[in-house]
């Protein structure tokens, strides 16, 4: 039951003996500050201490106890502020009465409590579209629905009515169309938390989770863009990954030989598909022990990855927390050695049964264990692997203790003193898990101990900044590249992450799309699917459509499951070979476009793929367009998802907007009909854009990327800019300050064509003697190739 408090009664609420009772010796404050200008920080708090780590900031430090009243003293109820010590520097920011009022109020309606949760409410206007929370199936809009944060795995097959998936992000993005404006909402939660979007209420937001100090940040805006950036501001950036990593890869749970490996890579290079990636599930591995191999399907590793990288192709392999229990396992004799796995309060372990069957779990919540962790990957890097997949990290188990009575004589390795977790059924880690942070020192960066209730959420996260600052540690200057299949609001700044276990049928090419937006438009850019569908069995039409989805994701694997039939790009024979060659491709000529887009979300926080309000939030058609996305601001992409079709009916915002593959033009703010055959699919060019694309390659740096091309689309009387990144592609020189812009300018009039390109070489130079210009108004086309590398170029 919940006692509300009104936003009347909170505002007019003064003095120390105001302070809210939500029972016997248990206070509530409500406090706020302003940030920086741009986000509000209101937070309400039951009793005086917090030591739980919130893990959605970059440097969770701040979110501890470490704070004293801005006022000296709890004064002014609800406007107390916090002064938060961030190393030396200070979140000063703290409120006045005035301030607070003409600030604070307009996002909050009041507040509400019971004996194990808290609630804030913020108003919803009657015209409000709600976007992001995550990993989400359904429509883009949540508005009228209600949605529980809770990782889990869904196992077989997601649908539109899939209520919770792998990766929840308690993040939404309010947008009015009416005014152009937008705002957003963080709760800063990692345990049970609801976001009801104007179910309950169709005014309001209810924010509720379980727990004593709930933390919400409202970001002001006021478009699409500054929410965003100030979004990954607050929670940090994506790094910039290696450049194969946007390459296309190709994946199967699972590969289960060496030779089955080697067969894959002969094939991909013999035939022609572009590709930068193989990867490996669980099947590689000795029983499924994490960080070994299985020598029998996998005699020789070192020379398998040697052979891969001589044909340009980079090997993944898969890592899950589950650590099976063996006492000749040195993964398991070192972590108890350690004692860093999970126990419950009561001190017994906690045991929950995975591919391995009996599995024991890291404590990543530790900086001892993460550290641990994150070494162990140096035997996989030795033996030439490039990179991790982290999955089953929600984490996810088969079946919670499997013996119906367990004893330590059960388990290899545990002495008859070793206290076990009781034979609970579920398909995640218990409730009252203890995770033990810095332990001893509760102010610490981890924070003190916390019940896995409060942590769940996070868990995959800290898997993947175990084995991100791992990689970082054991190839120092290089960069990472991490998969997590489960994160929560930060996870941007450790790893990519994708939809999971989807399904080979039509209706998840268009679910695919608005997942992979809301995520994107969650704060992590670096998303994609399993090209083809991971459940059941694909064929060709679906194979190439899927394809042609994938092609423009920032990440591109073709991935599918154990027993259904083979779904590599040549698997079906043709004309399906050959047209999915054509997408990915497609992928490889505009990898200058996406790697400039890649490194913009490292700065900015704008997404790679943007939903079309992000640019035309005005345009209420636009707000609605569930089935298309905008791949940076220039290209609009519709995907083909209905079988047999051959054309599909597109809406255009604002502009005129040009066919990538014929050079038709089409009318903006409207709808049109657009050619899709087999071989391509619904591809568009802002007018007045200006298009950076490569040759032809097999894998990224195959060859330099010269000639470099820039297509103008341009209309008469028209103008465009264009600013392309570019650097080593490898190294983390970029990020004092090695690195090269180009920027192309395009004026056209009736007179004259003009085109301007400024090459500024900041310590790096690129590979490159020639631009080819091209330029585009209406029927009529103009070429030419000049030399690069003289500074400033003017054509005429």
């Amino acid at each position: 039951m919940f006692t509300e408090v009104t936003q009347r009664e909170y505002l007019g609420a003064k003095g120390r003996e105001n302070i809210w009772q939500a029972k016997e010796d248990a206070n509530l404050l409500l406090s706020g500050a302003l940030l920086g200008g741009e986000i509000i920080r209101v937070r309400l708090l039951r009793g005086n201490e917090v030591t739980q780590v919130l893990h959605a900031l970059q440097d969770n430090s701040a979110s501890l106890l470490r704070y004293q009243l801005a006022d000296g003293g709890p004064g002014t109820l609800p406007y107390h502020s916090w002064i938060v010590a961030r190393g030396d520097e200070e979140w000063t920011g703290s409120l006045s009465q005035a301030q607070a009022l003409s600030t604070i109020e307009p996002y909050l309606q009041g507040f509400a409590f019971s004996d194990s949760s808290l609630r804030l409410k913020r108003p919803l206007a009657s015209e409000e579209r709600v976007y992001g929370l995550g990993e989400r199936t359904g429509s883009m809009n949540k508005r009228g629905q209600a949605f529980p944060i809770w990782n889990i795995d869904p196992h077989k097959g997601h649908n539109p009515k899939t209520e919770n998936m792998y990766t929840s992000i308690p993040f939404y993005l309010g947008v009015s169309n009416a005014e152009g404006t937008a705002y957003g909402v963080l709760i800063d939660h990692t345990g049970r938390t609801e976001m009801d979007i104007g179910k309950t209420d169709r005014t309001s937001v209810q924010m509720t989770i379980e727990g004593d100090n709930l933390v919400v940040y409202f970001l002001v805006g006021p478009k699409p863009r500054d929410v965003m950036r100030q979004y990954t501001e607050l929670t940090g950036h994506m790094p910039l990954p290696p450049r194969w990593a946007i390459g296309h890869h190709q994946s199967r749970w699972s590969y289960a030989s060496q030779q089955q490996v080697e067969q894959v890579a002969s094939q991909m290079r013999a035939r022609y598909h572009p590709c930068d990636g193989i990867w490996l599930d669980i099947d590689y591995m000795d029983g499924y022990r994490n960080f070994t191999w299985n020598r029998e399907a996998f005699p020789e590793p070192e020379t398998m990855t040697r052979d891969l990288h001589q044909q340009g192709l980079h090997l993944v392999t898969i890592v899950d927390p589950g650590t099976k229990i063996d006492e000749h396992y040195f993964v398991y004799q070192q972590g108890m050695e350690q004692d860093y796995f999970c126990r419950f309060v009561n001190g017994a372990i906690f045991v929950g049964n995975v591919w391995p069957g009996a599995c024991v779990f890291p404590d990543y919540s530790r900086s001892e264990v993460r550290e641990w962790w994150g070494d162990l990957y140096k035997i996989l890097l030795d033996q030439g692997v490039d990179a991790f997949w982290n999955d089953m990290n929600e984490p996810a188990l088969t079946d919670m203790m499997v013996l119906e009575n367990p004893t330590p004589a059960d388990m290899p390795g545990l002495d008859d003193q070793t206290k076990l977790s009781p034979p609970v059924k579920s398909n995640t880690m218990a409730d009252d898990v203890l995770h033990l942070g810095d332990g001893d020192h509760p102010t610490g960066p981890d924070g003190g101990p916390t019940l896995h209730k409060f942590f769940h959420n996070a868990y995959g996260m800290e898997m993947a900044r175990s084995t991100y600052e791992g990689l970082l540690r054991l190839h120092p200057g290089q960069r990472p590249f991490v998969l997590t299949r489960s994160g929560t609001a930060g996870v941007q700044r450790y790893a990519a992450i994708w939809t999971g276990d989807n399904t080979s049928h039509w209706t998840h090419i268009p679910m695919a799309i608005t997942m992979c937006l809301n995520i994107a438009m969650s704060g992590v850019s670096f998303v994609g699917i399993d090209i083809g569908g991971f459940w059941d069995s694909s064929n060709g039409e679906l194979l190439v459509r899927y394809a042609q989805l994938g092609a423009l994701l920032p990440f591109c694997r073709n991935h599918n499951a154990i027993g259904n039939v083979d779904q590599e790009p040549w698997a079906f024979g043709e004309p399906f070979e050959s047209a999915y060659r054509t997408a990915i491709e497609t992928r490889y000529h505009l990898m200058p476009y996406l790697y400039t887009l890649f490194e913009q979300a490292t700065r900015s926080g704008a997404p790679i793929i943007r939903p079309l309000y992000f640019h035309y939030a005005r345009d209420e058609q636009a707000c609605e367009v569930e089935d298309a996305f905008l791949v940076g601001e220039r290209l609009l992409s519709a995907p083909v998802y209905e079988q047999g079709a051959t054309s599909r009916r597109v809406y255009l915002p604002a502009g005129t907007w040009i066919d990538f593959w014929n050079g038709n033009e089409y009318p903006g703010e409207g709808w049109s009909d657009i050619e899709a055959p087999l071989g391509n699919w619904p591809l568009l060019i802002r007018g007045n854009s200006i298009l950076p694309t490569g040759p032809a390659m097999q894998y990224v740096d195959q060859y330099p990327t010269d000639p470099l091309t820039f297509t103008c689309y341009m209309t008469t009387d028209g103008e465009a800019s264009y600013t392309l990144y570019e650097d080593d592609g490898s190294t983390l020189a970029y990020q004092s300050g090695t690195f090269a812009e180009t920027t192309i300018s395009c004026s056209v009039t009736p007179d004259v064509t003009t085109v301007e390109i400024d090459e500024h070489f900041n310590a790096y130079r690129p590979q490159r003697e020639t631009y080819v210009v091209i330029v585009k108004v209406g029927s009529k086309t103009l070429m030419k190739s000049v030399k690069a590398g003289q500074g400033k170029i003017v054509i005429r």
